[in-house]
């Protein structure tokens, strides 16, 4: 598959900026605690591994990796341009805090509200990058669910199986944050399967138009996968339910399985996304 790096770029970008979107809502908790506030760490580090492998694995995507940063040039009129000046923003500022908790035990707390703005912003220009593209698949509002929701799944997933605020003292913080999580992935889900009749309605009326993107066929690879299309919303749904119920009533064997096929659907949806061919 010849954009598997774009698939592995996207998803490990998005899933670093729900993991610092999660870290955000934890800090103002964990900076009074030394023990909370040193769970933090082992969350950030896989935030800047995930962002950094992420905006590596991209590069893999061009023909020469050198010319990478040709694509500074055009930030007034590229979105590719912009997405990389956000994203590169956005790891610095992760990167720093990281760095100063590393080095100097100190959690700069403003910083991570930073990074998940910019975080955000970037996950904006990265699904504008294909929703004002000439792919009919990707040109729908759909685009911006699907890349947004796997921020909120991932970061939710990565909130439970991480070890943050597990100290004695912000228990509860833990326990609401964690429930916080499940209620973003049941509404996600459920966002993103309420706008399916639209998104199918667009898709019926690009093929009766007879709108044909070269050299990609995008129509007719969607139709094409309709079986795997099935599967993955099933598993998504099911791991949704599953992670709700265990993470609401604290069953970690259902969490981690419930995450697991998240995380599946997640990669599954991805995989769907770029197969235009």
């Amino acid at each position: 598959m010849h954009e598997l790096p774009l698939l592995i770029f996207t998803l490990l970008v998005q899933g670093s900026v729900g993991i610092t979107l999660f870290l955000t809502l934890a800090a103002p908790k964990a900076k009074a605690h030394p023990e909370a506030r040193r769970q933090l760490l082992p969350a950030m580090l896989l935030a800047c591994i995930a962002g950094g492998l992420g905006l590596m694995a991209s590069t893999l995507h061009l023909g020469y990796p050198l010319n990478a940063f040709n694509a500074l040039r055009h930030v007034a009129s590229s979105w590719l341009s912009r997405e990389i000046v956000f994203a590169s923003f956005y790891l610095a500022a992760v990167g720093l805090c990281t760095l100063i908790m590393l080095v100097r035990k100190t959690l700069i707390a403003f910083l991570l509200p930073v990074a998940v703005v910019l975080g955000l912003i970037d996950v904006w220009c990265m699904s504008a990058i294909y929703a004002h593209s000439s792919v009919m698949t990707w040109m729908h509002f759909n685009t911006w669910l699907m890349f947004y929701g796997s921020v909120g799944i991932l970061g939710a997933v990565a909130m439970n199986w991480l070890p943050i605020l597990r100290s004695p003292g912000v228990t509860q913080a833990r326990q609401r944050l964690m429930r916080l999580a499940v209620m973003l992935v049941i509404a996600i889900v459920a966002v993103r399967l309420l706008a399916q009749p639209a998104y199918m309605h667009y898709l019926a009326t690009a093929s009766l138009n007879g709108v044909v993107t070269l050299p990609h066929q995008p129509l007719d690879a969607f139709n094409q996968l309709s079986g795997l299309r099935l599967f993955s919303w099933v598993v998504s749904v099911v791991g949704a339910l599953l992670f709700a119920f265990s993470g609401w009533r604290n069953r970690k064997n259902g969490v981690v399985i419930g995450g697991l096929l998240l995380i599946l659907a997640e990669i599954l949806f991805r995989f769907i996304f770029f197969s235009i061919n």
